[in-house]
């Protein structure tokens, strides 16, 4: 005895609808391809205009760190004591005797403080690279899971 299905299909489905039904999947198909590989395009485009763009920042941060020091070496060369002696006799300065100088003695007054400028030295410090919670293998993460349900619920009961 053979049980038939009780939904039959009352006809047969004409040749040219199959064809139109295949030929809009292949469609459907193209379609979505073409807009994967067009974002794709995009991204590419995109992340390739910004890595010249920071090629080019990154050359014009050289050039200004070249032309940072070399102001810093004119500061240097225009601030030594040779030139600034020089300066100072163009303008008609001369060098005091030790008869001519006169110190001012004020009351109260300490001199100068000396200015610590460095931090007293510490012991290094290691910076943790990796959370914790990122070195725990799965098994443990599991297992961990497992001890809280059963800390909720009241422990495992038999």
């Amino acid at each position: 005895m053979t049980i038939r299905n009780p939904i039959h299909q009352a006809y047969r489905q004409a040749p040219w609808r199959r064809a139109t039904q295949v030929g809009v999947l292949f469609l459907i198909l193209a379609l979505l391809t073409a807009s994967i590989l067009w974002v794709m395009l995009t991204v590419t485009v995109q992340a390739a205009s910004a890595g010249l763009e920071i090629q080019s920042l990154e050359n014009e941060k050289e050039k200004l760190v070249r032309e940072i020091a070399s102001l810093r070496t004119n500061i240097a060369i225009q601030t030594s004591a040779e030139a600034m002696l020089e300066r100072a006799r163009n303008l008609g300065f001369r060098q005091a005797n030790p008869d001519e100088i006169t110190y001012v003695v004020i009351p109260g007054y300490t001199g100068k403080q000396p200015q610590i400028i460095a931090p007293p030295p510490s012991p290094p410090s290691q910076r943790v690279l990796i959370k914790p919670s990122y070195t725990q293998s799965l098994s443990e993460w599991l297992f961990q899971g497992i001890i809280r349900m059963s800390e909720q619920t009241g422990g495992f009961t038999q």
